[in-house]
């Protein structure tokens, strides 16, 4: 009998922001410790939280071994640790830090309102089974979560400034935020030529669901029959990227322990579909490299997932591939994508971008595109978004898409 143990320790602040003031400060420190036991081709999982007893853990994941869920023993004996936490705030200064920055944004910005949460926070997590393996990797992260609202304006929330870093910069947070209310009242009609369209990774994001193996393998993914093939720009790739240090905060070893080399997966790579999405019960169902972006749910079975996904830069900054005018879409929800690979996305607020900066509001539109024209034909690139500077490092993609005047 094998066995495997995750232990994952965590500490976060969070301070709950409304009307511009903080008005609350919650404090969590957790632990939870996951035990899998394999025998005889059967897998038994046990979890708590807090600290219980590795002997009582093992013991209750011994006994669910009788509900007979099939699973492939596949252990490494990997040994690595990696400790990336970074200097961002003393734990003691975090609520004043926050109060402070959010009566400078009410002072600032006074014709905004500004709520949600500011969060900073710190986990460990550590992997250990019975063939030798011991991996570890500390962490920490900050997270700047903003709704803000025009006080002239009827409705609940107008736009939101969101970002993940690990560090702090009271400055740049403030700079950035005014980058988009600066010139959110200069109202401007929509576009009559065809611009270049500017988006976040959430259209790439319904490509990826077409990517687990499962999925891919029972013949109901849009992209079948199409592994190892050029399916679109040779300009675009997207990968797992577990590098220490990351911003969000991610292991480096998946929730089964698998460590990729230089830490990253690639399922698209210079516009070839090259990988799917497998944990190790369907990487050896259907004979498939480890994609080492497994999940698992606080007791549940692992399965395929994807960990901090991103694309790969075509360009330095956002500023290299757009030059002259583009359309930046700033708010967009209730997106989807059809089994023909047809997008649509609803867009809330937009702004007209021009020479590298935010100069005006758009009216409500929704976009369409084929995912195989938004990330071939038409497609850019990405790059960091040099629009910002708290929140630059975040990539954006750049293509063409048909905009749905209404």
């Amino acid at each position: 009998m094998e066995h495997e143990r995750i232990i994952t320790r965590s500490t976060s602040y969070s301070a709950n922001i409304a009307a511009s003031r903080v008005e609350s400060l919650r404090i969590n420190e957790d632990m939870e410790k996951v035990m899998r036991v394999y025998e005889d081709g059967k897998i038994g999982v046990a979890a708590c939280v807090g600290d219980e007893k590795d002997e009582i853990l093992l013991s209750r994941a011994k006994e669910a071994l009788k509900q007979g869920i099939p699973y492939p023993c596949d252990l490494s004996d990997a040994v690595r640790r990696e400790d990336a936490a970074k200097p961002i705030l003393p734990e003691k200064d975090f609520l004043k830090t926050v109060s402070h920055l959010a009566e400078r944004l009410k002072a600032t910005y006074p014709d905004f309102i500004f709520s949600n949460k500011v969060m900073m926070g710190e986990e460990t997590t550590e992997y250990t089974n019975s063939k030798g393996s011991d991996l570890s990797y500390k962490g920490n992260y900050f997270v700047v979560s903003l709704v803000i609202k025009a006080k002239i304006s009827a409705n609940i929330m107008d736009l939101s400034y969101g970002v993940v870093q690990n560090r702090f910069d009271e400055d740049e947070i403030v700079e950035d935020v005014g980058k988009l209310l600066n010139v959110y009242s200069n109202k401007l009609p929509l576009p009559e030529e065809e611009l270049p369209v500017i988006l976040s990774l959430e259209p790439a994001s319904f490509l990826l669901r077409e990517m687990t193996a499962e999925g891919y393998m029972n013949g109901t993914s849009l992209l079948k029959g199409k592994l190892g093939e050029k399916i679109f720009n040779e300009k675009f790739s997207i990968y797992s990227d577990r590098t220490p240090g990351n911003t969000r905060c991610v292991s480096f070893f998946d929730s089964e322990g698998t460590v990729k080399e230089g830490d990253k997966f690639y399922f698209v790579k210079d516009g070839v579909l090259e990988g799917l999405s497998t944990c190790k019960r369907t990487a050896a169902m259907f004979s498939l490299p480890l994609s080492g972006t497994a999940q698992s749910g606080f007791d549940s079975v692992p399965s395929g997932g994807f960990g901090n996904v991103t694309v790969g830069a075509t360009h330095e900054k956002l500023s290299d591939i757009v030059k002259g005018k583009a359309i930046y879409i700033a708010e967009s929800s209730g997106g989807d994508m059809t089994p023909d690979g047809t997008l649509g996305l609803p867009v809330m607020l937009a702004y007209l971008y021009e020479d590298g900066k935010l100069v005006g509001t758009l009216p409500e539109f929704s976009l369409s595109a084929n995912a195989f024209d938004l990330f071939g034909k038409d497609y850019l690139g990405a790059a960091e978004n040099d629009i910002f500077t708290f929140a630059g490092k975040e990539k954006v993609l750049v293509s063409k898409c048909t905009l749905n005047r209404g």
